[in-house]
């Protein structure tokens, strides 16, 4: 590791450590942004037993190069190390190679399905995930949402979920939803009705961040266009809803995908935002009331129907309010949508 990388992650660390706030629940604290490399690297310095991860990209930049190098330093002391990649990322086999010659136990998943997760548990007791894949942009660039949970009964579902793709990555788990505390797991097609039901159940507030959105009219009842028309008609009966989405200054087709939605909401009345358009906004958060989802999914046909994904649903007022709070960061709502001619 490079001594810039290396000051850059220990300051990253002691300013999670002295930053982060004493949040009334221990076991839940989210890890937004900057704050994701040090707090995975806390996870894997300090594994004891076992350490289990799924990812859809791990590129090979200095970031993946500070969590390899902690990799390897978990097996030398007899950690087991395994992780499942996906198969449809040209970068991946190179990683799932440099991983191997590590110790790590590492493979790609099935090319029937894609493994769109990112997850981390570590010793069956401490779970990481949502947004943040293992590359360089997405740790040190993106917008991106996580939360850890220091929970060894949604560790052990979540564990029991790698080990299943593990076995069979094109399968779908049989694992019903876990609650614990403030938390209930929701993996893969129960992401859809878990969601669909906060929105139409929700009596004050809604926030949505989301990466992409493919909502399409032509596909009257589809699931995704059940959940953006879930947001118009929260705002219909008089909640406070309000989206923000990612505008590429490079990705063309993203923001085709994205503009239907952005305009049937805008038309319905919700308050709509583009990110800057020089952050990527990678983050998938649903705040509804007090409740928050956070986790790997975007809303498309693929995320909802058919591929890999981890999410939870936190009901805990203090976390709720973080999140709200992350939503009205200035790089995330950035230009209402659509833009004035003065581009307010």
């Amino acid at each position: 590791m490079s001594n810039h990388l290396f000051r850059r992650v220990v300051l990253g660390y002691l300013l999670l450590c002295a930053c982060s706030p004493a949040w009334a629940d221990g076991r839940v604290r989210p890890v937004v942004n900057r704050d994701y490399l040090p707090a995975v690297l806390d996870l894997i310095n300090g594994a004891t037993n076992s350490i289990e991860f799924l990812q859809l990209e791990v590129h090979d930049d200095r970031a993946m190069q500070a969590i390899e190098t902690a990799l390897a330093a978990a097996v030398k002391r007899g950690v087991r190390v395994r992780g499942l990649l996906d198969d449809g990322v040209d970068f991946n086999a190179a990683s799932v190679t440099r991983l191997l010659a590590l110790g790590v136990e590492a493979k790609l998943d099935t090319p029937a399905k894609m493994t769109h997760s990112k997850l981390v548990v570590v010793d069956g007791k401490i779970v990481l995930l949502g947004s943040t894949n293992w590359t360089g942009n997405s740790m040190g660039n993106n917008n991106e949402t996580n939360v850890r949970l220091d929970d060894p009964i949604l560790a052990d579902l979540f564990a029991r979920y790698v080990a299943a793709l593990w076995a069979d990555s094109a399968a779908e788990p049989e694992l019903p939803s876990v609650e614990s505390g403030s938390v209930k797991t929701i993996v893969n097609r129960q992401y859809f009705p878990e969601v669909l039901a906060l929105l139409d159940g929700a009596a004050r507030r809604i926030r949505v961040v989301m990466y992409g959105i493919k909502y399409d009219p032509k596909y009257s009842g589809s699931k995704v266009n059940q959940l953006v028309e879930a947001l118009a008609a929260a705002h219909g009966r008089g909640l406070d809803v309000a989206v923000a989405m990612d505008l590429s200054d490079y990705n063309a087709t993203l923001n085709q995908v994205n503009a239907p939605a952005k305009e049937y909401l805008a038309a319905a009345g919700v308050a709509v935002y583009d990110d800057a358009e020089k952050v990527t906004t990678h983050a998938k958060m649903i705040l509804a009331d007090d409740a928050v989802v956070i986790g790997s999914a975007n809303w498309g046909y693929d995320a909802i129907e058919r591929r890999n994904e981890t999410c939870v649903v936190i009901r805990d007022p203090e976390i709720a309010a973080y999140f709200a709070a992350y939503f009205d960061r200035p790089d995330l709502r950035a230009t209402p949508f659509p833009a004035t001619p003065d581009g307010r």
